[in-house]
């Protein structure tokens, strides 16, 4: 089967869906596919066929559109049996959408803000901005106008909010979960020694719930409850040292950043916390859950779903913040955590990377 797929960015060093597309494409070609990246940017890799398609790089709403436009262009000179987006260009086979409905995410990101001025102002920026009506126009144009064949949402979440927003039915959807590598994000063979470690991983730390975290972990300095936070990624950290200062916690927090090999910060962590304002399925939660730590995130991840009662926490908002320190002070048992990350890692064994591949896989045949 010649597979096409829709990227702006082929790049495996990034995260969410250019991380995604990455591992899905390595894995067809080794399935037998012909896979064709159409990619504005892009990594060469072996076995796979880069298109460039042209782009106009500013500003960013024409960089979007331009590349929707010319990818449908490129294609009638790559012809491929099916072709799979996300959500970034006009005539999918297979829609997969990887953000939700933007709408809903466009809320969040607004509500994730906690300076109410800052909010507020935010709210007028996104609303006003061209580049956020393109790229919702772009998104919702394969729905209104039914170019595609299959629908594929990456957690029940984003169907539910697909079929309310867009009156959508239910059967018209294929709910395929992201998968993990689970052979190389594995437990530790013993638990971290020491006080209480706690891991904090994201590149938006504002949508991904730190500030609250930092609120909760203020009212747990106050019990005397010792602990480490360990913030990992590449977000930016002045604005949260000083809420940090004001709750007395900034001996017990550390900024890492990117890191070459996040398995290993997971297997030197206790429990990893997630309280994030939106996530259509996090890959960081399923990691998490893969190297055996009990996990706390919000019902506004897709993959709280896959966290039943003894496997983690799932807390209603972020803001919550005794929810949030109470299921926090829980792990402070370690019988506890070995339990529930034992559970976890379970649990996440149904969901590998090759389940993930072979049920798309499935998806793109059944086109033909």
């Amino acid at each position: 089967m010649r597979i096409g797929l829709a990227i702006y960015r082929f790049d495996p060093k990034k995260g969410g869906a250019e991380r995604y597309a990455y591992d899905l494409s390595t894995h067809l070609v080794k399935k037998g596919h012909e896979v064709f990246v159409f990619c504005a940017y892009g990594t060469e890799t072996e076995g796979l066929r880069l298109v460039k398609v042209d782009t106009t790089a500013f500003p960013r709403w024409l960089r979007n559109l331009s590349f929707a436009i010319n990818q449908k262009r490129h294609l009638k000179n790559v012809p491929v049996d099916v072709m799979l987006g996300f959500g970034n260009i006009l005539n999918p086979d297979v829609y997969q959408s990887h953000g939700g409905v933007h709408k809903i995410w466009m809320e969040r990101e607004i509500e994730s803000y906690d300076n109410p001025k800052e909010r507020s102002m935010k709210a007028l920026l996104l609303k006003s901005s061209l580049n956020q009506r393109v790229q919702e126009w772009i998104a919702e144009y394969p729905i209104r106008h039914r170019t595609y064949k299959k629908f594929v949402a990456i957690s029940d979440m984003i169907k539910t909010h697909m079929t309310k927003h867009y009156k959508l039915k239910g059967d018209e959807f294929d709910v395929v979960y992201n998968g993990v590598d689970t052979k190389r994000f594995t437990p530790a063979t013993t638990q971290p020694s020491g006080e209480l470690k706690i891991l904090f991983s994201a590149g938006n730390f504002r949508l991904k719930g730190l500030c609250p975290l930092i609120e909760a972990l203020g009212t747990i300095r106050k019990r005397g409850q010792g602990f480490r936070l360990i913030v990992m990624g590449r977000g930016k950290n002045k604005r949260y040292r000083e809420l940090i200062s004001k709750y007395n916690i900034s001996d017990s927090v550390v900024f890492l950043g990117e890191q070459a090999m996040p398995e290993m910060m997971y297997r030197e962590s206790h429990i990893l916390v997630h309280p994030t304002f939106y996530d259509a399925c996090s890959l960081t939660t399923m990691e998490s859950m893969a190297s055996g730590l009990p996990t706390i995130t919000t019902k506004w991840n897709g993959a709280s779903a896959l966290i039943s009662e003894g496997e983690g926490f799932v807390i209603d908002e972020p803001r919550n913040i005794v929810a949030l320190a109470k299921a926090i002070s829980d792990l402070f048992d370690g019988d506890l955590r070995a339990s529930m990350g034992k559970m976890a890692r379970q649990k996440i064994e149904q969901f590998t990377i090759e389940k993930n591949v072979t049920e798309m896989e499935n998806v793109l045949l059944s086109t033909l």
